[in-house]
């Protein structure tokens, strides 16, 4: 992750962009994950809108499973007694937006701001020292970015944790 990151903040890993229709993507995704078994404490779900079913934007596919699998994974390792994750796909105008949510412990005010103003992988918060706790997400944020994309996450205690991508729609 470290090295991707890096790789995208310098503008070194070359992008292979082309024309990708997202709800495909999105389902393909799901479908991966629940062949490789995901926890019956957790479950998946992908709502696509009317709009967006033929949704396209210019991308690297494989980035941006990888962006979409790092925030599941994280509704995952951070709520181990288990929550629901939904993946929705939604059109607004000229943009795609790309919801990633689920209903489990969500996150304070303050480890939301934290989240928000540094990009905190490099120094630790966590009593188990694992220093590259955030490290995920700000590899989304590259991704996103280096789409140019924006992202946005919502969060509260007990109320779940959302984030949502959005790029603009490929001129057809």
């Amino acid at each position: 992750d470290l090295n991707l990151v890096s790789q995208l903040e310098y503008e070194m890993q070359p992008l292979h962009k082309e024309p990708v229709r997202l709800s495909k993507l999105l389902r393909s995704y799901a479908a991966d994950l629940l062949n490789a078994g995901i926890s019956e404490k957790h479950s998946i779900e992908v709502e696509i809108s009317p709009e967006a079913e033929t949704a396209v934007i210019d991308c690297d596919a494989r980035l941006i499973s990888r962006a979409i699998g790092n925030l599941v994974q994280n509704s995952i390792n951070h709520n181990p007694q288990g929550c629901n994750i939904s993946l929705s796909l939604d059109c607004i105008s000229e943009n795609v937006s790309i919801t990633v949510a689920d209903n489990g412990v969500g996150l304070s005010a303050e480890k939301l701001r934290e989240l928000e103003e540094k990009p905190h992988y490099m120094e630790s918060t966590d009593e188990r020292l694992d220093l590259r706790h955030g490290l995920g997400l700000l590899l989304v944020m590259q991704i996103v970015k280096a789409h140019g994309g924006t992202m946005e996450i919502e969060s509260a205690p007990q109320n779940g944790y959302k984030t949502v991508l959005t790029f603009q729609k490929a001129i057809s």
